[in-house]
């Protein structure tokens, strides 16, 4: 009975859409871009210090703009880096596919 009860708040949770999904963080230095428009890992956790790599592995250009950073257009086959030097959670988006392409840097 409680099973039916909750279904009407899943549709509508369902039906307020978003793109956000989450994601458990990896530990890693390496993202990709890949089809389908998604970062994968979405959620990654380095070092202080460490330098990110953001590769396009997709057919389309793409972009990735560190909070308080400039953007980084990235071609097929390319990839852009950037190092976090400071502790703290740093959201990253592609600025081409906004609704579609976010992630977080968490840096300890």
């Amino acid at each position: 009975m409680r099973a039916l009860a909750a279904l009407p708040l899943v549709l509508v949770l369902a039906a307020c859409g978003g793109t956000a999904q989450a994601s458990e963080p990896v530990a890693t230095t390496e993202v990709a871009m890949a089809e389908s428009y998604v970062f994968e890992p979405q959620t990654i956790e380095v070092e202080a210090g460490a330098t990110v790599t953001w590769r396009n592995e997709d057919r389309f250009t793409h972009t990735v703009q560190v909070e308080g950073q400039e953007d980084h257009e990235v071609e097929p086959g390319e990839s852009a880096s950037v190092t976090f030097d400071e502790p703290g959670t740093y959201a990253y988006v592609c600025t081409l596919h906004r609704n579609d392409m976010e992630g977080e840097v968490i840096v300890r």
